[in-house]
């Protein structure tokens, strides 16, 4: 135990030299000069290596720079159009998918990131790096040409709440693709996946049993995924056809309000369908196909892992026909169904968001803190979960 002991202390000592050593061989080294103007940065010379900020640099060399924190990773963004992402205290850098290694890891001093002179070099790709007894001179040459100037009216926006790094190459691709939105609108339009057709780019969906679950045409619930603490809902509130109907129980406790609340005016709401398996969904939607073909399917039945009946969080309400809009109930739940944790899950003009024609009959809860977000501001569930619910771990 003692000689372990020893051993232990023997690496905390040479751990804890190296860095001291490190931290002391470290000397102010060149003033900075980009394309002959002289900056007010300096490198730091260690370990006959030229270490330079890597924000500064990067973004005096037209690359946008961020950060996340969760794995200290920084993620920068080119004027030509280049993703370089770079974990700090690491020896190499990730060039638009290729790793690139160099002899020398990066450091943290005074709160910035230094990386050694090879990884600019490697990664934004100066046309010159060349040094004199006072000046470390980087020059890089700007392209001006029609699709560098997409990529700059991208990067312009870089700074807003919405725009997320990782989406970088696919912004530039719609708004390039796509001149007619402006560069707000592509980025509002990829981050609601629309940059893809419907069912591709497909992305499992990690937490299914979350409250706020988006499950659409671009987000997939696992395999085989059933609902748990689903509630046989009380006959009072179905069409009573001798079938089970099951909801999640917190679903299930606000649409009784609902119900009860709507009851009080005379009106009458029944569940015509709740919770599907994903077997069930694969016999409605493929009997759809079989009868009416593969776009009338995809417009009116969701494939099966793709419904939102499969989170027992959805309800179709009184009728499954368009006619239901000029109901009494349907114009009662437009006023208050966001009260009770409920939206409009298909609205009309929305089709383009949700992929799903107009359905005046298909709710989902969402909890009423959602719902009443979505009621005001007039947004599709798609719109509300990119605004409000995606993470954006580089902000």
């Amino acid at each position: 135990m003692k000689k372990w002991l020893s051993i232990i202390l023997m690496c905390m000592v040479w751990i804890t030299s190296s860095i001291f050593a490190s931290a002391t061989n470290q000397e102010e080294g060149l003033v900075i000069a980009f394309n002959g103007e002289q900056t007010e940065y300096y490198s730091v010379f260690c370990d006959d290596t030229h270490y330079v900020p890597m924000r500064k640099v990067f973004e005096k060399m037209g690359a946008s720079v961020f950060y996340r924190s969760r794995d200290g990773q920084i993620m920068a963004l080119s004027r030509d159009g280049d993703i370089i992402r770079h974990i700090v205290g690491e020896n190499h850098i990730v060039f638009n998918g290729e790793q690139k290694t160099v002899e020398m890891p990066s450091f943290s001093k005074d709160y910035e990131t230094y990386i050694p002179i090879e990884m600019v070099s490697e990664t934004l790709y100066p046309d010159d790096i060349s040094y004199n007894e006072q000046h470390l001179n980087i020059q890089k040459y700007m392209f001006n040409s029609d699709y560098h100037k997409v990529i700059q009216d991208v990067l312009d926006l870089c700074s807003l709440s919405n725009f997320y790094p990782e989406r970088f190459q696919r912004y530039i691709d719609f708004h390039a693709k796509m001149p007619v939105y402006s560069v707000q609108e592509a980025i509002a339009r990829v981050n609601l996946g629309l940059d893809y057709p419907f069912y591709e780019n497909v992305a499992t969906i990690e937490h299914p049993d979350e409250l706020l679950v988006l499950v659409n045409k671009y987000h997939q619930l696992p395999e085989g995924y059933a609902a748990y603490n689903l509630v046989n809902m009380s006959r009072e509130y179905t069409v009573n056809d001798g079938k089970q109907y099951l909801l999640l129980a917190g679903a299930y406790e606000h649409y009784v309000q609902m119900a009860e609340a709507a009851e009080k005016e005379g009106l009458s709401m029944r569940v015509v369908s709740a919770y599907r398996t994903e077997d069930y969904q694969r016999f409605l939607y493929n009997n759809k196909l079989r009868t009416n073909g593969k776009i009338y399917a995809d417009n009116y039945s969701a494939r099966p892992g793709f419904s939102e009946h499969q989170t027992g969080l959805a309800v179709d309400i009184n009728s499954t026909r368009v006619a239901f809009e000029y109901s009494a109930e349907f114009k009662w739940l437009q006023e208050h169904a966001h009260e009770y944790g409920y939206i409009m899950r298909y609205p009309k003009g929305k089709e383009w968001i949700t992929g799903y024609a107009y359905e005046p009959w298909h709710y989902r809860f969402v909890g009423i803190e959602a719902a009443k977000i979505i009621y005001e501001e007039g947004i599709t569930y798609e719109e509300f979960y990119a605004k409000y619910v995606s993470v954006n771990e580089f902000r």
